[in-house]
């Protein structure tokens, strides 16, 4: 048997004492290695191979922000860890995108080893390391340039309702999907998965939401040609009205109600790893239109002929990593080929496969011929119901297009 090599990295002996006691009867199955300080983790990190580190954030000499930092660029694809007992802006900041996930300290056993646990289990989605080390190098999700802009002036504005807030955030698939992944580790210890934004928003609270929009804005704000930008403004748009139908859809067939709460935040994270891919490898990416067009070949094949992986499992690795739920992850890995999973009846995914695919028919009057898998939906049962969908993801593009239209006047 394989064993998973985890680093733990406290100051605390007595705290990497009382862990190694208890992991050992707990988790067998992982070969653990215990250091005391953030040079001795470096050093065993240049003799062995790690596939997750957990370090304490406050520590003396090399905290874990810049141990992290260490690990990521040395070892990128070791998914990464982080406890902290404080929760300045500061600490989050500094850990931003360093970090894959946040854990509260003290932390619980029991969530402390599903934390890991999960992140082994979603190395299987990219099975290849140096595909991981892609996007293990990555610091953070950039924004579309004017998102940084627009969320600051509204937050600075004292009559700013929530509303506006989290319409600005739910427009941007980074901020969406970072306020989203700090919300829902255990470092806010909350009980149960957070999707709305109106939520998330106010569980972080303002001053935290304004600093990672700064943070994000001012470093990691996207400089590449304005063709590439123009594409990722366009592919934030159309994810919001992914998620927006396919919650629509999901509640015209009566699915049950935790499914149609996540899909609007599924439909806008669908396309995380297509946003990782443009924003930090651009280059390449014209590389992949142009071999769909000289192959006629989908985005998918061509993303794999050049990357090894496509946006999908990319997408659903990066979310596994920071603890998003199963059905989210899921939906993401396989919102383009839901036919490849068992079973015959609806679900959320389905609904998420079908607006995605009306979405973008419906933008395009030059498409003729669906490119829905039409077997699938004859096997879920639904294909009498395609027509009524047609309606509902009209509807949906309609509303947004009279939003455009008003804001373009005022």
């Amino acid at each position: 048997m394989n064993l998973s090599s985890i680093l733990f990295v406290d100051d605390s002996e007595n705290v990497l004492w009382g862990l190694r006691r208890r992991l050992r009867s707990a988790c067998p199955e992982w070969d653990a290695t215990f250091v005391s300080s953030g040079a001795e983790a470096l050093s065993v990190c240049d003799e062995h191979t790690f596939d997750v580190i957990v370090t304490d954030m406050k520590m003396p000499g090399m905290d874990g922000g810049e141990l992290l930092k260490q690990v990521q660029n040395k070892f990128p694809d070791t998914a990464r860890i982080i406890l902290s007992g404080f929760s300045e802006d500061e600490t989050i900041l500094r850990t931003l995108g360093r970090a894959h996930r946040y854990l509260a300290k003290p932390c619980d056993d029991e969530i402390l080893i599903n934390s890991i646990r999960q992140m082994l289990d979603i190395r299987s989605l990219l099975p290849e390391p140096h595909i991981r080390s892609i996007i293990g190098n990555i610091e953070g999700l950039a924004s579309p340039p004017d998102t940084y802009l627009r969320l600051v002036t509204a937050l600075e504005d004292p009559n700013v309702d929530s509303d506006t807030v989290s319409a600005i955030v739910s427009a941007d698939i980074a901020l969406t999907a970072e306020i989203l992944k700090l919300t829902n580790s255990a470092y806010f210890s909350v009980p149960t998965k957070i999707t709305s934004i109106n939520h998330a928003i106010r569980m972080i609270g303002t001053e935290t939401l304004k600093s990672i929009t700064l943070f994000m804005g001012l470093f990691k704000g996207f400089e590449g040609p304005s063709i590439v930008s123009s594409r990722m403004s366009t592919l934030c748009r159309r994810s919001q009205q992914i998620g927006v139908a396919a919650s629509l859809i999901a509640e015209h067939e009566k699915l049950d109600k935790e499914a149609c709460r996540l899909l609007p935040a599924t439909g806008m994270l669908s396309h995380v790893g297509s946003l990782i891919l443009n924003l930090n490898y651009y280059e390449k990416m014209e590389q992949a239109f142009e071999l769909m067009e000289r192959k006629n070949i989908s985005i998918i094949e061509a993303e794999k002929e050049l990357f090894g992986a496509s946006h999908p499992e990319i997408g659903a690795y990066l979310l596994g990593l920071w603890g998003f739920a199963d059905p989210v992850i899921q939906a993401v890995a396989h919102h383009h080929c839901p036919a490849n999973l068992a079973g015959d009846e609806m679900t959320g995914l389905s609904a998420l496969y079908v607006a995605q695919h009306l979405t973008r028919e419906l933008s395009m009057p030059a498409v003729e011929e669906t490119t829905i898998d039409l077997s699938y939906i004859k096997r879920i049962g639904k294909k009498e119901k395609l027509p009524e969908w047609c309606k509902i993801v009209g509807l949906v593009l309609e509303s947004y297009n009279e939003s455009g239209r008003k804001k373009g006047k005022s």
